[in-house]
């Protein structure tokens, strides 16, 4: 004897459970360091993300979110903790239809989307999850959005770009490839190159893609903005680092662009329409990567995709001295720090290893150190051995960790480098630590460090270069 199978029960599109409570704080690297501090956690010497949760015991996550500080939002325009969902849009038609009226629209990722809302008393909400589907039909939307799709193919007049998985629409026209989500080449391409592509925005942010990590997000934006502000992100293409430029500018929307991405072993240059838009140092050789185009949140219609090859570029001696005065030492550079010697002075990078120069001899407290330096990131770094740390911080901050007690102190907004090359001083005396930037005091602490020796080092934070063309040491 047989019954009929009961129908299932439809799953309520806003799940029962905080998916993660939001603290808004102002410097990510600070937060995280000292959030693993307080838990008793491993230390994180580098933090790559403006978005960071934290390894919670028990299902409850805890996100810190730098985007409300870097956007000057007010505190009640932050979302205060999100709700899961396993279909967003469905939990946002559900809100509509119960006279709730979100507060942005949905911004909708690979894999994930989210929206804001308010509750009676004006504090805001966010649904994160699954993105669903944007028509109606609750649950049967999830398992549709999911099943399997053919790959969409385009010549690009240099290589093919294929939309597969990653692309929620791809559609090839007279135009071109029309999509949004993701599309790839099917071919690993090696740097030195170039990525060159014609491309018309129709809504949303533009990503140029190359490998695992490395992007460039045009036109990004507050939610409120639906994702078509003036926001620029660079993710470091051989190490995970994002690197945020606010008011750098958008491309135009509706419009053919030509837009280019120049990878060589020691600086990328982007360029929009033949004109320079963004360089920066850093050491990106030995990558190997496919490489790609997307846009979220809207629609983008690529006419050509080509990727150039360019011809390796010549190798200097990797071990390099300079002083300032007369030779009295060695500043000896790790091999993990890819030096060269430049017009501009001995070159350092950083990547996944950490390095840094050193000199060969230690000095004993009371010394200064003065460094003619630049960094196009605002990311230079003073080692005292491997105890001290003065560092320079890409926000504008600057960090101390001092060498006797261990501990790490901020000063906000006193860490900003002219773009040019300036003149970083560190003096320890026995019961003090001075640092300046071309004469003017940024940082002082006071402290017992006559017993202090060590060995002095300068390099650049993660997935940054600088340029160092003098140093002088004083033994005071």
């Amino acid at each position: 004897m047989s019954s009929a199978a009961k129908p299932q029960a439809p799953v309520h599109p806003i799940t029962n459970r905080v998916g993660g409570v939001f603290m808004h704080v102002s410097n990510m690297e600070r937060s995280v360091n000292w959030y693993h501090k307080l838990f008793g956690m491993p230390e994180r010497s580098a933090v790559t993300d403006k978005v960071h949760a934290l390894a919670m015991q028990g299902d409850h996550g805890f996100v810190l979110d730098q985007h409300g500080y870097d956007r000057k939002l007010a505190p009640q325009d932050r979302p205060m903790l999100m709700f899961d969902s396993p279909d967003v849009h469905a939990a946002y038609r559900f809100l509509q239809r119960n006279g709730i009226e979100p507060e942005s629209n949905i911004e909708e990722y690979p894999g994930m989307a989210f929206f804001t809302f308010r509750d009676p008393d004006r504090n805001l909400l966010m649904i994160c999850g699954k993105p669903g589907s944007k028509e109606e039909g609750g649950q049967n939307d999830a398992a549709a959005s999911v099943k399997e799709k053919t790959a969409v193919r385009y010549d690009g007049g240099g290589c093919e770009l294929v939309a597969g998985d990653s692309a929620y629409f791809a559609s090839v026209g007279r135009e071109g490839l029309s999509l949004t989500g993701r599309a790839f080449t099917e071919t690993a391409f090696a740097a030195p190159l170039r990525i060159e592509t014609t491309v018309r925005i129709e809504g949303g942010c533009l990503r140029l893609l190359y490998g695992r990590s490395g992007s460039l997000t045009f036109n990004y934006g507050p939610t409120s903005a639906n994702g078509a502000g003036d926001e620029f992100y660079v993710r470091h293409p051989a190490v995970d680092k994002d690197f945020g430029y606010l008011d750098k500018g958008a491309i135009p929307v509706g419009e053919w662009v030509r837009l280019s991405w120049t990878i060589r072993e020691r600086v990328m240059e982007v360029r929009v329409d033949d004109r320079l838009f963004h360089e920066q140092q850093g050491y990106f050789g030995h990558l190997l990567a496919k490489a790609g185009i997307g846009c979220d949140n809207g629609r983008i219609t690529v006419k050509s995709f080509v990727v150039e090859p360019l011809e390796d570029e010549a190798s200097l001696p990797s071990l390099a001295v300079t002083r300032n005065g007369e030779p009295s030492d060695e500043l000896v550079p790790d091999a993990s720090c890819y030096p060269i010697m430049t017009g501009d002075g001995l070159w350092l990078g950083y990547n996944r290893e950490w390095g840094n120069a050193r000199t060969k001899s230690a000095y004993s407290v009371p010394f200064a150190v003065e460094a003619v330096v630049s960094s196009d990131t605002n990311s230079v770094v003073l080692y005292g051995g491997s105890s001290a740390r003065v560092k320079f911080h890409t926000d504008g901050s600057l960090s101390f960790l001092d060498p006797v007690t261990k501990d790490e102190t901020w000063a906000e907004g006193k860490g900003a480098l002219p773009p040019s090359f300036c003149t970083v001083r560190w003096t320890m005396d026995r019961d003090r630590t001075t640092v300046s930037v071309d004469g003017a005091v940024r940082f002082e602490r006071k402290g017992d460090y006559s017993a202090c020796r060590f060995a002095i080092g300068i390099g650049a934070d993660i997935g940054s270069a600088i340029f160092v063309k003098s140093v002088l040491t004083e033994e005071r």
